[in-house]
């Protein structure tokens, strides 16, 4: 009988590690220093203003890139902000481990080898459409504040604008805020950056229908 395959992201487990066991208890101040020290690499105050815990900071910088599988140097940052040493150790401990890794982790699953897609491709392009079109599917009347917690410049008058040009159509809606965004910035990750969107607003069921899309393998798994 063949072993069971683990397939845990080791980034994610970090996440999941520090976040809960070590930063989630932050008192207000700590907190405060924390979104302070990050002010110049989020670089807007509205978004800011939406960051209430540990976890809408962290879904933030991921969503800026700031923080990622490749570069956790911001999560050791903040874990010495708010003086939590063992969350400190176990992010090195991350990183030397990723330094003996030849494949680095990524936060969404990926297509095995032989398959890998360029996020820039044709492919790619075409499983974006069809990720654009499950989260216009399911996501609600939670459009707005999936809009607010997407990092493109997109302003209430504008939003408003799009609400009424779709007639309250709520996936209308959706979708046409997912073509702008993929417009004004076209050379990012589109699903990665949603998905942390999703995680801002509290919507993980979708990111999840999101990773059977990019990686259907997992329904097997």
């Amino acid at each position: 009988m063949l072993p069971t395959r683990d397939i845990r992201n080791p980034y994610s487990v970090l996440i999941e590690d520090v976040v809960k066991l070590h930063l989630a208890a932050l008192t207000e101040k700590e907190l405060k220093d924390a979104v302070e020290h990050f002010r110049h690499k989020i670089q807007s105050n509205r978004v800011m203003s939406y960051i209430k815990d540990i976890y809408s900071l962290v879904s933030i910088l991921e969503a800026r890139n700031v923080l990622n599988p490749q570069n956790v140097d911001a999560l050791l940052d903040l874990s010495k902000i708010v003086n939590r040493p063992l969350a400190a150790r176990r992010i090195e401990d991350y990183k030397k481990h990723r330094e003996i890794v030849i494949r680095p982790p990524s936060p969404i699953p990926v297509p095995k080898p032989g398959n890998t897609i360029d996020f820039l491709s044709p492919s790619r392009d075409k499983l974006t459409d069809k990720v654009f079109i499950e989260v216009a599917k399911l996501l609600g009347r939670d459009v707005y504040s999936f809009a607010r917690a997407l990092p493109f410049d997109f302003s209430e008058s504008e939003l408003q604008a799009v609400k009424s040009q779709s007639n309250g159509d709520l996936q209308e809606v959706t979708l046409k805020i997912l073509k702008i965004f993929r417009q004004r910035s076209p050379n990012i990750d589109h699903i990665q950056t949603i998905t942390q969107a999703l995680n801002t607003i509290k919507r993980s069921e979708i990111r999840r229908k999101i990773e059977l899309i990019v990686s259907p393998d997992l329904r097997c798994s």
